[in-house]
């Protein structure tokens, strides 16, 4: 983040001297020397106490080293003397995401955009905002209204078609991915979003076609190659997603979510061996998962391991949140071994 060209910043009149430590401050500051602004900021507060902008430009030197606490004080002090310094706010919002307060930023984030409506980067940090309070509809808006200040913003419409996804319109957030590709066409995770969304929609071939454009462009993107996997699995192609997950899993080890995959891809190339020792390791990695504990108990069935079949499928109903299909899908599974057993 960096400071707002000075002559720009507020409409104020400059009084008590501090417009030149002002200036002072922002060159040092453009040349690097952040300390030295800082000590010209303090200079221009105490020339004029009631200045906001000394202490917004200190909230952005502080950002810039590093020291957190002391900029969100510095951007509160600013809005104090001017409740409409939307820069601030915006600032401040973002800096209080970031440290979890998602409902102090969307408060900052709205007096922003309140203040100065044409204001793309306050509209963006907003629809983040609200997504991380799982306002989904509402993110969406402060997404799209971030898009049409700024429609030549790639990353914007990225968050936008997240967010359309998560809000159920599938169709919306492909039309979002695709123009996040047209006008990123070589950022890996805009291609990767794409695969993924158009894998929801049961587009599979042209999913496949844009998850292997992402791991082309960033051959190191695991989850691209995990998501490359699973489509390959929906194709009834068992070698590629075999081989695709084993990358996704080479690429992040320590990724439960990717082993359960493996493990699922394995079951499917029937090697009960190999996928049951991929599903032990997803559940070691990741306990709560039941996606690790299903897939380890199909294993154990494809193994001939009833007993230790039924133990896992215990554990895997006793997980908080599996819903009732669910563990009715496991238990015929397990049942289906028990069965097997007895003949």
């Amino acid at each position: 983040m960096s400071a707002l060209p000075l002559l720009t910043l507020l409409a104020l009149a400059d009084s008590g001297g501090a417009a030149p430590l002002l200036e002072k401050g922002e060159r040092l500051f453009r040349q690097g020397d952040t300390s030295g602004a800082l000590a010209a900021f303090d200079e221009a507060a105490k020339a004029d106490p009631q200045d906001p902008r000394p202490y917004y430009l200190k909230g952005v030197a502080l950002e810039k080293k590093g020291d957190v606490p002391a900029a969100v004080v510095a951007y509160k002090q600013a809005i104090e003397r001017r409740g409409e310094f939307a820069e601030a706010h915006n600032n401040l919002g973002a800096l209080l995401l970031a440290r979890g307060d998602a409902v102090g930023a969307a408060a900052e984030l709205e007096a922003a955009v309140g203040t100065k409506p044409d204001y793309a980067e306050a509209e963006y940090n907003l629809g983040v905002a609200r997504d991380a309070l799982g306002k989904k509809n509402e993110a969406v808006a402060a997404y799209k209204e971030a898009v049409r200040l700024k429609p030549a913003d790639a990353g914007y419409r990225l968050n936008l078609g997240a967010a359309l996804r998560r809000a159920g319109d599938l169709d919306g957030a492909i039309l979002a991915l695709k123009d996040a590709t047209r006008l990123g066409p070589r950022d890996p995770t805009a291609w990767a979003d794409l695969g993924m969304v158009l894998s929801d929609r049961k587009r599979y071939e042209d999913a496949q076609a844009a998850l292997e454009k992402a791991t082309a462009l960033k051959p190191d993107f695991g989850l691209a190659w995990n998501r490359l996997g699973r489509v390959a699995l929906k194709r009834g192609q068992v070698p590629a997603a075999v081989s695709a997950q084993e990358r996704a899993r080479k690429l992040d080890p320590k990724n439960g979510a990717f082993a359960a995959d493996l493990c699922r891809a394995f079951i499917e190339a029937r090697q009960a061996a190999r996928a049951t020792a991929e599903c032990r390791a997803a559940v070691d990695l990741d306990p709560p998962n039941p996606l690790a504990h299903y897939e380890l108990m199909k294993a154990l069935v494809a193994k001939g391991e009833c007993a230790a079949a039924k133990t896992e499928l215990g554990r895997f109903n006793a997980l908080p949140g599996v819903k009732p299909e669910a563990q009715k899908q496991a238990e015929d599974i397990a049942a289906s071994c028990t069965h097997a057993a007895r003949k």
